[in-house]
């Protein structure tokens, strides 16, 4: 706008109240003389009817202060409200042209918004194979769509962040291949212990807790094998079945299993059988 608005030189005549209390002196011997007749009055059980009485009476003057106090305080106010209801009419009469104008800015630098937000989006999907990641891995930083943020800048904060997304995944990817070694080596599932890696579990400390439950499978296989070495001290075969001789009871089963499984597995599930003195035999193709 080529001139700059202004108003209107005005003054605003106004003179600063004086309020006075006449015969001041007069009334302040009355209220101090009212105060002392009462000052350190004895209040006893004789004394209690004269003593509320007297109570009353004197709120009953302070009562009458405090009213004429409000009184003049709204008489002293009117002028200033009539004058505060002038001004405000006028700021209200330059609102209704700002209102407008800053709703028009506020959608335009949305507007202006969005596009910057959509040129960071286009970058983030250029970089992003260049860090072999996926561009909805990258959470948008604010700063980046501010009016006054460079590009270079938006760029530096696009690759710092894309370098710590790459990072996370090359950790990912080398806590997963121990992991699967680790846990390959003592002959176990390492599906379980991957998805505690992913969910952001420290690995040695998963390598630990490998440790301890093949420890404890290991107790608990040779807790097993001891009941089944107890048991066979006192069962015999008979006409292919297997023979509790403290009970009489029969206590070998025969199911039928399809059992799906690797070559290097279907050996441990054979060594495992042959060292449980589990019976068995191939059936079918």
């Amino acid at each position: 706008m080529a001139n700059e608005l202004s108003l209107p030189e005005y003054k605003i005549d106004y003179q600063l109240p004086v309020i006075t209390i006449n015969n001041f002196d007069q009334l302040k011997t009355a209220v101090e003389a009212y105060a002392n007749k009462y000052q350190g009055m004895a209040v006893t059980a004789s004394t209690e009817k004269e003593s509320k009485s007297s109570r009353a009476e004197l709120r009953k003057l302070k009562q009458a202060l405090d009213d004429k106090r409000k009184e003049i305080k709204k008489k002293y106010a009117e002028p200033y409200q009539r004058f505060a209801a002038q001004i405000k009419d006028l700021e209200m009469t330059l609102d209704s042209s700002i209102n407008p104008i800053d709703a028009g800015l506020k959608e335009l630098e949305e507007q202006q918004r969005q596009l910057r937000l959509k040129h960071v989006n286009a970058l983030i999907a250029e970089m992003a194979p260049n860090y072999h990641v996926e561009p909805g891995e990258v959470e948008i930083d604010p700063t980046w769509l501010n009016k006054t943020t460079t590009k270079k800048k938006v760029t530096e904060g696009i690759a710092d962040v894309m370098g710590y997304i790459k990072k996370q995944h090359d950790d990912l990817k080398t806590g997963i291949s121990t992991i699967t070694k680790y846990a390959q080596a003592y002959q176990i599932d390492p599906a379980g212990w991957i998805d505690q890696l992913k969910q952001g579990q420290d690995v040695n400390y998963l390598l630990q807790a490998i440790d301890n439950q093949v420890k404890l499978n290991k107790q608990k296989q040779q807790t097993l094998e001891a009941q089944a070495a107890e048991a066979q001290t006192h069962q015999v075969q008979q006409k292919g079945k297997t023979i509790d001789t403290n009970t009489g009871e029969v206590v070998s089963h025969s199911v039928s299993l399809k059992i799906t499984a690797t070559i290097p597995q279907m050996k441990l599930l054979r060594a495992f059988m042959d060292s449980n003195q589990i019976r068995y035999q191939r059936v079918g193709v």
